[in-house]
């Protein structure tokens, strides 16, 4: 069996307020407070989009992403490295 594994927005649970406008907006239903705070209880349901993130007032919400660079290229003879 494989283990699936995916990205989810990261909540301070310490920022958040637990004022609920992440579970109003989000589209997806994937946020409830859960003893006053934001958690994401259907993390197969969050699409990673931006609204939970923009609208927090308290800025407790943000998603993190990975840079992945790709692999270097071989120079063609007579080109200089930057």
């Amino acid at each position: 069996m494989e283990r699936q594994t995916w990205s989810l927005p990261a909540i301070d649970l310490k920022r958040c307020t637990g004022c609920g406008w992440c579970v109003e907006r989000c589209p997806t239903h994937a946020v409830e407070l859960v003893a006053h705070k934001a958690v994401i209880v259907r993390p197969t349901d969050c699409t990673y989009c931006d609204i939970c993130e923009t609208y927090c007032p308290a800025g407790a919400i943000g998603r993190p992403f990975i840079v992945v660079f790709a692999p270097d290229q071989r120079l063609s003879s007579g080109e200089q490295q930057p």
